[in-house]
């Protein structure tokens, strides 16, 4: 019964776990800008850009020039399949939430994403923009053999075999502990990547305030970076 959720489960923590929150330590600029030149830099948009696609929020929201239901799209699309399969294991809706919280906590430790301007050109500035992801094939191998996921495996499988309900286990204290235990070491064990890095040309964009903000001139590069292939 709870197979394919868990595999899903695993999934999908692979799949967010390529990207961070984001490094915290970009300030707004506060110089008043020319007319023809956007008021924050191409790297702290940049920087908040690459957040989005990696987690579907950003505290850098203001230097993209994007809106608050612009960010609201991006959660959807980037944090639902999370929430959904939170859903589909058997975690209390409490003990789902503060996964979810330990879980953004670890990889923006892991990933460190950050940006800087490689080329400050008036009309395209090129960024780079560096992260550590994780090492597909090894965290693959890592799936089937991780004493962490066998023993939660275990756990669930004597659960079931002793007569407790999906219900039961969500609400059952001893479960939840050691589910949660679990889950927590597995994810700080995944390997990490060395830092790579890719160069983000930037272009300017109106932004529904009428201001000049910096993007990306390819999204999909940007996207494909900070996700897992």
């Amino acid at each position: 019964m709870f197979k394919k959720s868990f595999i899903a489960m695993l999934a999908v923590f692979l799949v967010l776990f390529a990207a961070g929150c984001g490094n915290k330590g970009n300030n707004a600029n506060t110089n008043k800008p020319a007319a023809d030149k956007p008021e924050y830099s191409a790297d702290k948009a940049i920087l908040g850009y690459a957040e989005l696609y990696a987690f579907g929020f950003t505290e850098h929201l203001k230097e993209t020039g994007l809106t608050q239901a612009d960010q609201d799209k991006y959660s959807e699309k980037v944090l639902k399949p999370l929430v959904e399969a939170f859903a589909e294991f058997p975690l209390s809706n409490d003990n789902a939430a503060t996964m979810l919280g330990e879980y953004v906590s670890l990889a923006e430790a892991a990933m460190r994403i950050k940006t800087e301007i490689v080329k400050d050109d008036p009309e395209n500035p090129v960024v780079k923009l560096s992260a550590r992801n994780i090492n597909q094939q090894a965290a693959s191998e890592m799936v089937s053999s991780n004493e962490s996921l066998i023993a939660l495996g275990q756990m669930i499988g004597t659960w079931q075999a002793q007569g407790y309900s999906v219900d039961d286990m969500k609400a059952n204290a001893d479960f939840q502990k050691a589910a949660m235990e679990y889950l927590i070491n597995f994810i700080k064990e995944i390997p990490i990547n060395k830092e790579s890095s890719i160069e983000i040309t930037c272009q300017k964009r109106k932004g529904e305030d009428g201001k000049l903000y910096w993007e990306p001139k390819s999204t999909t590069e940007l996207e494909e970076f900070v996700k897992i292939q």
